[in-house]
């Protein structure tokens, strides 16, 4: 499956200007994408998004899942921090630290 940028967070993007965090995804060309979010934590479905890189520039404690609910073992990032090769990432968990994750519980799955 190829991944783009297109599908990234559509529910958390409906509007930039209440975003309380944000971080940066880069694919495979080199095309980078600021992704701002609402709420105190979000989990957010990167299954359909081709996903490089991840820049972690104000999205809290961010946590980048293999799995495509949030679920399961995963990487934390922490702000300012930047995960290359995170083609493997499905999901991601951002915002306040220590709190469940609000949002979209699955994604469609990568085929």
């Amino acid at each position: 499956m190829h991944k783009s940028l297109v599908f990234l967070f559509a529910l958390c993007t409906i509007n930039g200007a209440l975003a309380d965090w944000e971080f940066e995804v880069t694919n495979n060309a080199g095309k980078t994408v600021t992704v701002p979010v609402a709420g105190r934590r979000y989990c957010g479905c990167l299954s359909s998004s081709q996903t490089a890189k991840i820049k972690n520039t104000n999205g809290g404690v961010m946590r980048l899942f293999s799995t495509a609910d949030c679920t399961g073992n995963f990487v934390a990032l922490y702000q300012g921090s930047t995960r290359s090769n995170a083609q493997w990432v499905n999901s991601a968990s951002i915002g306040e630290d220590d709190i469940p994750s609000d949002g979209p519980y699955h994604c469609d799955p990568v085929n």
